[in-house]
């Protein structure tokens, strides 16, 4: 093998990896989404679907991040998919 053969095999490779997914990265790529009107849960769920990722995948991402789990269990609460919690949180902390 000669040396461009082997700068091509790492370009390839280099390629193939695959960056990893911030709060923030997802939150950046959603908010075209979210300027026009779809909620925070329905954003997550179409980047998931688009990106051929799990939806544990992004729910391992917003977990993460407290912003994207505030605003996601604002709309579950909203929604009345969760009871809400009227513990107050600064107490947590």
């Amino acid at each position: 093998m000669d040396k461009n053969e082997l700068v091509q095999n790492v370009l390839v490779d280099k390629a193939t990896l695959v960056a990893p997914r911030t709060p923030e990265k997802v939150h950046h790529e959603i908010q075209y989404m979210l300027k026009s009107g779809i909620s925070y849960i329905d954003a997550l769920c179409e980047y998931a679907r688009i990106n051929n990722l799990e939806i544990e995948t992004v729910a391992d991402i917003v977990k993460k991040s407290s912003i994207l789990k505030e605003k996601v269990r604002s709309e579950a609460v909203e929604a009345k998919l969760v009871i809400k919690d009227d513990q107050d949180l600064t107490k947590l902390c």
